[in-house]
């Protein structure tokens, strides 16, 4: 067993968890209270620390901009300004300070920091499903979602990675739409024309 890392959320009491375990129903061996968890793999994962910034002990030695306590490490490529290293943010091939950090969100300079992106896949399944249950707008809405869903198909999609389904079952959708209202004009085109009977 491993020591107590999850507390019982009336009596604090602490409870030993197998690694490895997904969920949790059992009761508290203090309070009996009944206790549901769900527990993910990142929970048995040791946590990671962090070395602080070191202190500056050498009033020869560069210092932090924003911690003149704190040696500096290295220089911010967007202001050029000396940083500690709790200061300094990987930002990929590039270190920025908080300012910096800060400023390009604001200003949508970072390509690499992404809080939202559209979600085109789910506008064309949107687009084509509304399109197959309002009747005659799918003759508009079903062209309108193949193309979002050809124009958009390499474009990001979910945060998550999430793959191009939602686009393939919008096509599918909306070619479906389009093929019955080609039915639907085509059984009107020729049952409006009656075969001529002719006489002798």
């Amino acid at each position: 067993m491993t020591e107590p890392a999850f507390a019982c959320p009336k009596c604090e009491t602490g409870l030993a968890i197998e690694p490895g375990t997904i969920d949790l129903n059992a009761n508290c061996p203090s309070c009996q209270s009944f206790l549901v968890a769900h527990f993910y793999p990142a929970f048995f994962r040791p946590a990671k620390v962090e070395a602080p910034a070191a202190a500056l002990v050498d009033q020869t030695e560069a210092s932090c901009f924003y911690h003149p306590q704190k040696q500096a490490v290295r220089v911010c490529d967007g202001c050029g300004r000396l940083i500690c290293s709790l200061c300094s943010i990987d930002m990929g091939a590039e270190h920025l300070c908080p300012s910096c950090l800060s400023s390009g969100k604001k200003k949508g300079k970072l390509a690499t920091l992404e809080s939202s992106r559209v979600r085109y896949d789910s506008i064309a399944l949107s687009i084509a499903v509304l399109g197959f249950f309002m009747s005659i707008f799918s003759i508009i809405m079903a062209p309108m979602a193949i193309y979002i869903s050809i124009r958009h198909w390499n474009s990001p999609r979910g945060l998550m990675g999430d793959g191009r389904a939602r686009f393939v079952i919008a096509i599918l959708v909306a070619t479906g739409s389009l093929l019955f209202w080609c039915g639907i004009f085509g059984l009107g085109v020729f049952g409006s024309h009656p075969h001529r009977q002719h006489h002798a």
